[in-house]
């Protein structure tokens, strides 16, 4: 049904490109629409020329669907999965990186404007940050090591909100609540005026969860704020405070899935359930950043940032209570060249370097308390790369891009308490290559290829899980990625279609593997082939003012997955030729925003996700799902206040899914079911 519904979809987009009339000055219902512009790579140009493969997601995207949680926005774009096991627990796969994340982001490289999020031990807390303050996202589908360092599975470029307006301060407040005892508030102000921009966010969020021992409480504090001091230095400032606790129910089995979907996960005969030993994540994190760009002539800039940041982690889990201490360093520089010119001569070359210093203890878990049985590591982790990056724009017709960076990462481990363990692990140093190029045969034409290679070393996560163990023996995953794309846009910007087809060769791919303790533990999988069709479609039927109809946007995307184990026999099995385990073979994603001009709005959006193997052997698979969502509301203004009511309606359908299987679980407990049909009325007042 989805299928027909959004290769009808393209055809209609495609009919609707082909029956609009020329733009007359008269007629503001076919004006020109803003391009994308996007910054990866240095590029600072639009998404319809850059030789690469980049989901854009906007503010409007963000606000449209969901207003406090980032999965609908995320999930619209090809390629990019993004979960929640249960409130709190994301994690983010971008072209199957899922594989390597239990809990968290691991493997991709995130950024929020200049600032470093991602830590020097390779995990990202993307769940510590707020919607409200986020501008706009871009996700760099596939290796991008040339310019971002280690991780095979892309990089997500974060920008922060902007006042719209010079001279403005205005304060925004949102508030809802809805089922599951949810409650959920903000509030943002905003001023720019005399060469200063600055933010502030406060949020809190609170909700019982769905499922028995599934709660959560997230309270955040941001300043940002960005000071033009000459017409040659801006200097940005990034202060984050976050304190969040989420409880973790646990995997189920199919039958106990059927039986209850919102349970917890029950005792054993050997081991208590998650409710008993009160697992649950406690996360503290302090995070600032200070960032200086110098325009040193017409066409050179410098940038330079520095991210500090301090966390303080314990996740009580069934079988162990893990306690860290973790300090993060990060600094970037980039040097910039740009002739600005239309036959565009642009090089950037610069460094990163992050240092990372953790204190680890695991002991023992009664009910929720640390026994005496108790492991003390205290672990460094560096990591530094260099890159450099040409752009040549000869004519407008044609981009040519060639990268490269050199990158080093090691850790140490000096063990405390414990049984004796000392040790100093240095990964051989790699060097990421990209070649990319982009033609425009005719207007609104435009095809681009891209070679590039990706490397990226275990995380401590994977080094050391949090449900205990040391693995040391895990090697460095790497290979080659080879894409090649094409986009079609129509002169006014109101139409943009976008398609992809990829190879990428993976060799030593991390696995996730759980024992029978319910404990997770990482091995390499040998040769890994993943080969993908990704479309994106974005169509602006009306976009008009004055009319009834003041906006009428559709938007879809498919993902078609053909990832499988070319060598792969852990513990004797081989699995050679087996799907990748937890990727999806498809998914659809369908969207219909519309605003009208008494007020009203109304948003559509359906995402429909394939069978999704759950262990490496393929002999569990979950079923296809279609997640509905809607978002309703009136927008309007009362004595110079802007003021919103809105509805959200989550799983309409619903569907009895996980969103965020458990893969490779002993006992075959992968299940982790995710709400039923759901509510939440919010307001949101802008003075």
């Amino acid at each position: 049904m989805l299928r027909v519904l959004f290769w009808s979809t393209l055809f209609l987009m495609a009919v609707g490109l082909q029956a609009q009339v020329p733009s007359t000055a008269k007629d503001s219902s076919t004006k020109n629409l803003q391009e994308v512009i996007v910054q990866a790579y240095g590029s600072n140009s639009s998404s319809f020329s850059v030789p690469a493969s980049i989901g854009s997601v906007s503010r409007s995207d963000l606000q449209r669907y969901s207003v406090f949680n980032l999965l609908p926005s995320f999930n619209g774009v090809s390629g990019v999965r993004l979960e929640e096991r249960s409130p709190g627990s994301y994690r983010l796969s971008i072209r199957g990186s899922l594989l390597r994340s239990p809990f968290g982001v691991r493997n991709v490289k995130i950024y929020y404007d200049d600032f470093l999020l991602t830590d020097a031990g390779g995990n990202t807390y993307l769940n510590l940050l707020d919607v409200a303050a986020i501008g706009k996202a871009e996700i760099i589908k596939g290796p991008a090591g040339s310019n971002y360092g280690a991780g095979t599975g892309g990089a997500v470029l974060l920008s922060s909100t902007v006042p719209e307006e010079a001279d403005t301060s205005t304060w925004k407040v949102r508030v809802g609540g809805g089922s599951f005892s949810t409650l959920q508030e903000s509030v943002h102000y905003q001023s720019r005026s005399n060469g200063m921009e600055w933010g502030l966010t406060q949020s809190h969020f609170q909700s019982k969860g769905y499922r028995d021992h599934s709660g959560i409480r997230k309270d955040l504090v941001q300043l940002r704020a960005k000071l033009q001091t000459s017409a040659s230095v801006q200097t940005d400032l990034l202060m984050l405070y976050a304190d969040l606790n989420y409880k973790t129910p646990g995997g189920l089995t199919l039958a106990q899935q059927a039986v209850n979907p919102r349970q917890s996960r029950p005792a054993t005969p050997t081991l208590p359930s998650a409710r008993d030993q009160q697992a649950q994540i406690f996360n503290k994190t302090l995070l600032v950043g200070v960032s200086n760009r110098f325009v040193i002539s017409e066409k050179w800039k410098l940038i330079n940032a520095l991210t500090a940041s301090v966390t303080s982690f314990k996740n009580p889990f069934i079988t162990n209570y893990e306690s860290r201490k973790e300090t993060n360093l990060g600094w970037r520089s980039t040097f910039q060249f740009d002739n600005g010119r239309k036959r565009l001569v642009q090089w950037q070359a610069g460094v990163e370097w992050q240092i990372g210093r953790y204190e680890i203890d695991s002991s023992g878990n009664i009910r929720g308390v640390p026994d005496q049985r108790r492991v003390r590591d205290k672990i460094n982790a560096d990591q530094l790369f260099v890159f450099s990056q040409l752009r040549l724009r000869p004519s407008t017709r044609w981009e040519l891009q060639a990268g490269l960076s050199a990158n080093s990462f090691g850790y140490a481990i000096d063990r405390v308490a414990g049984t004796a363990l000392n040790g100093k692990w240095k990964f051989q140093p790699q060097v990421l290559p990209r070649v990319a190029a982009s033609f425009i045969p005719v207007d609104g034409v435009a095809f681009f290829v891209q070679v590039a290679k990706g490397f990226s070393a275990p995380t401590l996560a994977e080094v050391k899980p949090s449900a205990g163990g040391l693995y040391t023996g895990l090697q460095a995953e790497s290979g080659w990625n080879t894409e090649t794309g094409v986009r079609i846009k129509d002169r006014r910007g109101r139409f943009l279609l976008s398609s992809q087809v990829f190879q990428f060769d993976l060799r030593n791919a991390i696995v996730r593997q759980v024992n029978a303790g319910g404990a997770e533990y990482f091995i390499n999988a040998g040769k890994v082939r993943q080969r993908g069709w990704e479309t994106d479609a974005s169509m602006y039927l009306i976009a008009n003012r004055s009319s009834f109809v003041r906006l009428l946007h559709l938007k879809a995307a498919y993902t078609r997955n053909n990832f499988r184990f070319l060598s792969y026999a852990p513990s004797g099995n081989r699995y050679d030729g087996n799907r990748l385990t937890g990727v999806p073979e498809h998914t659809i994603a369908f969207s219909i925003a519309s605003e009208y001009r008494n007020g009203l709005f109304l948003n559509f959006n359906i995402n429909q996700v394939g069978r999704i193997p759950l262990n490496d052997a393929n002999s569990f698979w979950s079923d296809r799902y279609s997640l509905i969502q809607l978002k309703t509301g009136w927008k309007g203004s009362w004595r110079r206040t802007a003021i919103e009511v809105f509805l959200l309606g989550d799983n309409l359908g619903d569907d009895l899914y996980s969103l965020g299987h458990d893969i490779n679980a002993f006992g075959n407990r992968f299940y982790n079911p995710a709400p039923g049909r759901n509510l939440l009325l919010g307001c949101s007042i802008q003075l």
